[in-house]
């Protein structure tokens, strides 16, 4: 899927269900997303890291009733980090990586638990990766696009002076990488690994169809290495090549303006 397509599915993902629903409230999130992600082999040496502020958006629909609120989201984060790590040879190598994630999903959130003090909530979100390793001082670089479904499960507590907090664990599964030769395209089947993610932040309503939120996040997950896949040409010489196993441990500050109408 190239970045043109993911671009068309996120607009119509955003815009037909504020079409076709009964509309509530409509979020607009500007976001300072931190980009932290890590390479090991499988000795658990660390074999590159990429980290770099990312600016990005998140624009959410939500149809709210008194017991629930049904919620779309669409997250949009890009821009250049830095790469720290070494060649295919072993040779220490730098460069950037330009990025660009997207993230497609729906939440449900229980407004109202007898006699319990968090609020359950539940999500199911697509996560789209685009990896381009730059090429610089005179190494190839390497253009890679991840995919994968997260499943989300979790507790929201919120106090009377409106400051709340989210804990949830995740769960990624069919993750996959696809890497892009002159010679043609590779894939690469992942193993999937749980994580969490943790949100607090503050609220305030500034009017009856206008609130605004300030909050901070971090998320973590893991994907386990591929099994090795044979290259005939990677760049002229036939390569057994497998994706690693990586860490990421991204973290943000989120400014929120929530519209009801």
């Amino acid at each position: 899927m190239s970045r043109q397509q993911v671009s068309l599915a996120l607009l119509l993902f955003i815009f037909l269900p504020v079409k076709l629903a009964i509309a509530n409230a409509l979020e607009v999130t500007p976001t300072l997303y931190y980009f932290n992600y890590q390479e090991f082999d499988q000795n658990d040496v660390l074999l590159d890291k990429e980290q770099g502020v990312l600016p990005g958006i998140k624009l959410s629909y939500a149809d709210v009733t008194e017991r629930d609120t049904l919620k779309f989201n669409a997250s949009l984060y890009g821009g250049r980090v830095d790469y720290d790590g070494q060649t295919q040879s072993g040779i220490p190598h730098q460069t950037e990586t330009d990025e660009q994630l997207i993230k497609l999903g729906i939440s449900y959130f229980q407004h109202r638990v007898i006699h319990y003090p968090g609020l359950f909530f539940a999500g199911l979100h697509y996560w789209y990766w685009d990896r381009d390793i730059l090429t610089r001082n005179g190494v190839q670089g390497l253009h890679e696009l991840y995919s994968w479904y997260e499943t989300e499960l979790g507790l929201k507590f919120i106090s009377e002076s409106s400051y709340w907090l989210e804990l949830s664990a995740m769960y990624n599964f069919k993750p996959k990488m696809e890497l892009f030769l002159p010679s043609g395209d590779v894939a690469f089947k992942l193993k999937s690994k749980p994580g969490y993610r943790i949100r607090a932040g503050k609220t305030w309503a500034n009017n009856a169809s206008m609130t605004t939120t300030i909050s901070l996040f971090t998320e973590y997950w893991e994907f386990g290495h591929s099994e090795p896949v044979f290259i005939a040409d990677f760049y002229g010489s036939p390569a057994t090549l497998f994706e690693p196993d990586s860490e990421t441990l991204n973290s943000g500050l989120e400014f929120s303006f929530i519209y009801k109408f």
